[in-house]
């Protein structure tokens, strides 16, 4: 037991080096404009999006980028996301609606509002944003200049989590905490190998012709993580992608309440294994023994296991400082998010994996004829 608490102790001061190394070196969204503007089509899906959807178009018309069109694809709607469309089509004729047709078979529903999405958009830019995102006035233009003087083909915005309530904020730090500790993100944005690759619904930012040239979303039709699994597709294809940190400029709320967080990420995370059994009951292990066993230790005064719940509440507390996360549950709240993370896992596996449906946005698939993504 020793051995496994000295290993452990190891394991998390690396990870501080880590969370450290990411924080200083990811590149960050700063205020300036891009020398020439081409057409930027933002392409949003919208599938009952009734409670976003106005605040994040608006936002988006409320950009200081000259040369913009929105595209929303409304995804058979069947609240009142097709009304409040129709309302602020008449206001703004950037705003461009397109009425969504059911997937065809081997489609899955967002990417085919995406790909529906993608042949209606004239830009030479595209950004593919989720429906309940939220961008600050001068957020297209600072993406498209750090795109131009870095020369990457992919962007992927990296947002403020806005969290709200006790499970909210217990549950949705780890997306940060797996991006910053537990991934080497700033060797990721050095490299172009294709697992290190980070996108996301918030926002990935392409040029039309490497996303055209890629075969677009119709090359993810199957992908339940569709926006990693465009950067993952980008770089099979031999580009350049890269993450920068957008929190000043982007912010989603991504699941309101306990329950959507769960059903939100229960479709995703036995995928994200690769639907691999093995993988994934080796991760449940590995997060027992690093992540929750050091704090039943640090109860029976293990000075090992004490030393390391201090690594991981310092980890936690720079980390959240920096993105702008509450202090207490970084100190208190690591091990109750596993555990919460560890149910959804294996929910997942049963789900999606035992019984092999995927259900979503009033949708059921057959898991097994999904995939994570570009894999």
């Amino acid at each position: 037991m020793k051995l496994l608490s000295l290993v452990t102790l190891i394991v998390w001061l690396l990870s501080l080096g880590r969370t450290i190394l990411n924080l200083l070196l990811m590149p960050r969204l700063a205020p300036r404009h891009p020398r020439r503007s081409p057409l930027l089509s933002v392409i949003i899906p919208a599938r009952d999006e009734e409670r976003a959807i106005e605040r994040t178009v608006r936002a988006m018309l409320a950009q200081d980028y000259p040369n913009l069109e929105v595209v929303v694809v409304n995804d058979r709607s069947t609240d009142a996301t097709g009304a409040i469309l129709e309302r602020l089509t008449r206001e703004d004729r950037r705003l461009v609606v397109v009425q969504g047709e059911e997937p065809p078979p081997g489609w899955l529903g967002k990417p085919h509002a995406l790909h529906l999405g993608s042949r209606r958009a004239l830009g030479e830019l595209l950004l593919f944003v989720d429906a309940d995102v939220v961008y600050q006035p001068g957020a297209l233009s600072a993406a498209v200049a750090h795109m131009e003087e870095r020369d990457v083909p992919m962007l992927a915005l990296l947002p403020h989590i806005e969290m709200h309530g006790f499970w909210e904020h217990v549950i949705m730090p780890n997306l940060a905490v797996f991006l910053f500790t537990f991934m080497p993100a700033w060797i990721g944005n050095r490299t172009r190998t294709p697992l290190l690759a980070v996108g996301g619904g918030p926002g990935n930012l392409v040029r039309r012709s490497d996303y055209d040239a890629l075969g677009g979303h119709e090359s993810l039709k199957d992908a339940v993580v569709d926006d990693v699994a465009v950067a993952r597709l980008f770089r099979r294809g031999g580009r350049r992608t890269e993450a920068v940190r957008a929190e000043q400029y982007v912010s989603v709320r991504m699941y309101h309440g306990l329950r959507e967080v769960v059903e939100g990420f229960t479709k995703n995370a036995f995928p994200v294994f690769g639907r691999s059994y093995l993988v994934a009951f080796a991760a449940i292990v590995l997060t027992a023994v690093f992540h929750v066993l050091p704090f039943v230790l640090a109860l029976t005064g293990d000075l090992l296991a004490l030393a390391t719940v201090g690594v991981i509440i310092l980890s936690r507390v720079i980390l959240f400082s920096v993105l702008g996360y509450r202090l207490d549950n970084a100190i208190l709240g690591h091990p109750l998010m596993l555990l919460a993370w560890l149910w959804i896992l294996v929910r997942s596996i049963w789900y999606t994996g035992i019984r092999r449906r995927l259900h979503w946005r009033g949708r059921t698939y057959d898991a097994e004829k999904t995939r994570f993504g570009a894999d």
